[in-house]
């Protein structure tokens, strides 16, 4: 069981999340993005745990999510 922790800044203040599983982690950050404002991203987010495969998945995953709900092609 990974311990996982993302910060996202918002224009209401930072939110800290955390989640013992990756998809878990994932859905919950999901979750709050896309009630997020288009003119509120791309916001600032980072993802702290001890398997950096899952910091690298987690934050391509967020930034390619955010893409999306901006509709940006992603390069």
């Amino acid at each position: 069981m990974a311990n996982i922790a993302i910060m996202i800044g918002t224009p209401g203040g930072t939110r800290l999340m955390a989640a013992s599983s990756e998809r878990s982690a994932a859905l919950m950050a999901e979750a709050l993005l896309v009630t997020l404002g288009r003119d509120a991203l791309p916001a600032p987010l980072w993802v702290q745990c001890a398997d950096t495969g899952i910091v690298s998945r987690l934050t391509a995953y967020l930034g390619d999510l955010q893409s999306d709900i901006l509709g940006v092609e992603a390069e």
